[in-house]
């Protein structure tokens, strides 16, 4: 039969037949749509959709996700206004100050007004004080002894040779004439308030009773405070007491003669209005 044999005919048994190769790769073609076909059933119809519709635009190269990052775009306008505002609440604050407060760096200053003193308080104190020079005059103790008027005090000040012996605080005999009229004078005038107050100088001393001259000043004090109390009888209630040692020197201690000056005994006249 012509055609059928071995190279006769249309598809020789030796050569590759155009057919089949047609018929072959439409087999092939159709089995990958069915498995194409089969496994789209593993998958929903939004999710298959959206697969073909990415992988239309992946060749083109126009992919875009610029929406999902929108919200940065809000987020910056929202920092920015708020940088906006502490800005202008800064200047605000600042140009809206209180006149009071000194700028930085600045030292406020205030000048304190001098208070009058009461022309009452001060005849009193200048009675109280002719009153004591006359009495202070009539011991002759000379310079041991001096009365000074501030204004609103009277101080009798009464140097360590009338008061007591150096390093010791018991009064001395010549002490207790000074003493008796001071309180003869806090007993005329009911509205004085009495500070006695004891000085020494700056030589220090080291001793069993008196450790220090912290310690002396205050027991030089309390021994006039104990003879006024006691002997004179005043009211305790408007005497005080107070050891300063060598803190408030009227000169230097530089010399003997500036040291005998300073260990003193203040006994200093207020007058308290009621």
């Amino acid at each position: 039969m012509a055609g059928t044999g071995p190279g006769q005919g249309p598809c020789p048994q030796y050569h590759r037949c155009p057919m089949k190769d047609e018929v072959k790769q439409g087999t092939e073609g159709s089995a990958r749509a069915g498995l194409v076909k089969e496994d789209r059933t593993h998958y929903s119809d939004y999710e298959y959709a959206a697969g073909n519709s990415f992988s239309g635009y992946a060749g083109e190269g126009d992919i875009s996700i610029d929406g999902d990052n929108n919200w940065l775009i809000s987020f910056s306008d929202l920092l920015s206004l708020l940088l906006v505002f502490f800005i202008m609440f800064l200047v605000v604050s600042k140009s809206t100050g209180t006149p009071d407060t000194p700028p930085r760096g600045e030292i406020k200053t205030r000048i304190i007004q001098p208070v009058e003193l009461n022309p009452k308080i001060a005849l009193v104190g200048k009675r109280i004080k002719d009153e004591l020079s006359r009495e202070m005059n009539s011991l002759n103790l000379g310079d041991e002894v001096s009365v000074v008027s501030t204004g609103r005090e009277v101080i009798v000040a009464v140097k360590e040779k009338v008061t007591f012996s150096p390093g010791e605080a018991e009064l001395l005999g010549s002490f207790e004439p000074v003493l008796d009229n001071i309180a003869n004078i806090i007993r005329r005038y009911p509205s004085l308030q009495v500070d006695i107050v004891g000085h020494t100088d700056n030589v220090p001393i080291h001793t069993p009773r008196y450790p220090s001259n912290w310690e002396l000043s205050v027991a030089r004090a309390a021994s006039v405070l104990r003879y006024l109390v006691q002997t004179r009888s005043l009211d305790p209630s408007r005497l005080s007491i107070r050891g300063n040692a060598d803190q408030r020197p009227l000169v230097p201690n530089d010399t003997p003669e500036h040291r005998a000056q300073n260990r003193r005994v203040e006994i200093r006249l207020r007058h308290v209005e009621a």
